[in-house]
């Protein structure tokens, strides 16, 4: 084989690997069992109360790589106008570099009662099964036909799989199931370094930006219009979030975590 042909076959051979190595690196660095992100939420000079994301447990059937994460959400008590004491349960597994739901679990704990919704998806049958109960009572047991050939992302499994996608730069348009329907969330990346402070960290952050729209009402009535500040480093964590709600315009902000060997980029001018 001429010099030439094996230079260019050397090349192509060479960037095929450290794309593979790099996507394969990114998406360690994000789904790394044990990491555990806290985020105040408010409304102007109101603190409304937390978000915490915790990444619980992994494990292999199979050939398939299975992940168990957590979310905690409550109000603070002193705030009069909204109660939220909610837990939220995601079982994923990966497919291709990108993560969809097999189960889905949401408890509502309220001042006498506790709710919780049981989602289990079967792909093969292209069926959702839905169980929701009050206090051990059955309020609901349905089935709802889903597409074929389509994946869906529950509303704490998609804030995992655009954290992967944030090493693409492109437009996504995201199948999520939520609330006992078909919806969606989209997206895109700005992946230029740019730079916001939090009350937390003495020292300006360095992040990229992601911005979309969700279709259904999520956490403290979050519906519409989004930015995320992803850090600007291997391990995409969300530093700081603007939402728009059903009660008005909220930010999400970083104010605790425990990830291995990270923490926030600094902004290097």
């Amino acid at each position: 084989m001429p010099f030439r042909k094996i230079r260019i076959s050397f090349i192509l051979y060479a960037v095929l690997y450290c794309i593979n190595s790099n996507e394969a690196y990114s998406q360690a660095k994000v789904m790394e069992v044990g990491e555990e992100l806290k985020y105040e939420v408010s409304f102007g000079f109101i603190k409304l109360g937390y978000l915490k994301f915790v990444l619980t447990n992994t494990r292999k059937e199979g050939k398939k790589i299975i992940y168990n994460t957590r979310l905690e959400v409550k109000t603070y008590p002193e705030v009069p106008f909204i109660k939220i004491n909610d837990i939220c349960e995601s079982e994923m597994e990966m497919k291709e570099d990108d993560l969809f739901t097999q189960k889905f679990f949401e408890t509502e704990f309220k001042d006498k009662s506790i709710s919780r919704t049981e989602y289990k998806f079967n792909y093969p049958k292209k069926t959702v099964k839905m169980i929701k109960d009050t206090d051990g009572r059955v309020d609901k047991n349905s089935i709802t036909s889903i597409k074929d050939n389509v994946y869906y992302k529950d509303e704490l499994c998609w804030h995992y799989g655009s954290r992967i996608n944030s090493f693409t730069n492109k437009n996504y348009n995201i199948p999520v199931f939520a609330k006992d329907e078909e919806t969606s969330v989209r997206y895109s990346f700005n992946v230029n370094k740019t730079v916001v402070k939090t009350e937390k960290f003495d020292y300006d952050i360095a992040v990229i930006k992601m911005e979309g729209t969700s279709d259904f009402p999520g956490f403290f009535g979050f519906k519409g219009e989004f930015l995320i500040l992803l850090s600007d480093d291997e391990y995409r964590v969300p530093i700081k979030a603007y939402m728009n709600s059903s009660i008005g315009n909220i930010v999400w902000e970083l104010i605790s975590y425990k990830k291995d060997k990270w923490k926030p980029p600094p902004f290097l001018k």
